[in-house]
């Protein structure tokens, strides 16, 4: 008897493991048959509470059922509107005003130096007015990564702006870094635009701007 006494917390247990799964079977079974497991789900959640970001998840995944093309898109730009500050939203304005501006990297020719040297520098910042325009390389790498904007090819029509772009300080500084020794730093030239999907966010804030002037 004090066997079986020993091994009764064990069989309980057991017991208790089949017939919550034999619970779990029963209503995968209704859902086949097109009944609803929300509440098996909702039971669930209370016994194993779920992380914030797990239920997020679980909400994206049902919304994206049900959603339209035009709302993916609103919600895409919206999450991408989320994640700039003041600044980029100022470089995304003057993009939209000026259609292009110039763009060059400055790259060290000496192997094992390729920290030497500056990416994405632009006008841009300083066209668009931004508060901190020593930051503008780091601003653009950002835009670039959420594709609100692209880079593009060198325009050989726009060559006083490279000049201008490259007599800038932190130009010339990265200039003269990677260029010590014999060879001299390899610049690479190019511009900068909205994307397809930067004219879209625009277009839609113009459009929002004008609703609000016809409200007023």
């Amino acid at each position: 008897m004090a066997a079986a006494d020993d091994l009764r917390p064990l069989v309980d247990a057991s017991a208790a493991l089949l017939r919550a799964t034999a619970h779990i079977a029963g209503q995968g079974s209704r859902r086949i048959l097109g009944a609803p497991v929300r509440p098996v789900v909702a039971e669930l959640g209370r016994q194993v509470p779920a992380r914030t970001s797990a239920r997020r998840f679980a909400v994206l995944l049902e919304q994206a059922l049900t959603q339209s093309s035009a709302e993916a898109e609103d919600l895409l730009l919206d999450a991408l509107v989320r994640g700039l500050v003041p600044d980029e939203a100022r470089i995304i304005a003057a993009l939209a005003g000026r259609a292009w501006s110039p763009l060059v990297h400055v790259e060290a020719r000496r192997d094992g130096e390729e920290h030497l040297g500056l990416r994405n520098a632009s006008l841009i910042g300083r066209q668009a007015g931004i508060a901190l325009v020593r930051r503008t390389p780091h601003y653009v790498t950002r835009l670039l990564a959420t594709g609100l904007v692209v880079a593009t090819a060198e325009r050989e029509d726009r060559g006083p702006e490279y000049e201008v772009l490259l007599a800038e300080p932190d130009v010339l500084d990265a200039i003269r870094g990677a260029g010590r020794g014999p060879l001299g730093p390899r610049i690479r030239r190019g511009g900068l635009e909205l994307s397809d999907l930067g004219r879209e966010l625009w277009a839609a804030q113009q459009t929002m701007e004008r609703v609000v002037e016809r409200s007023v």
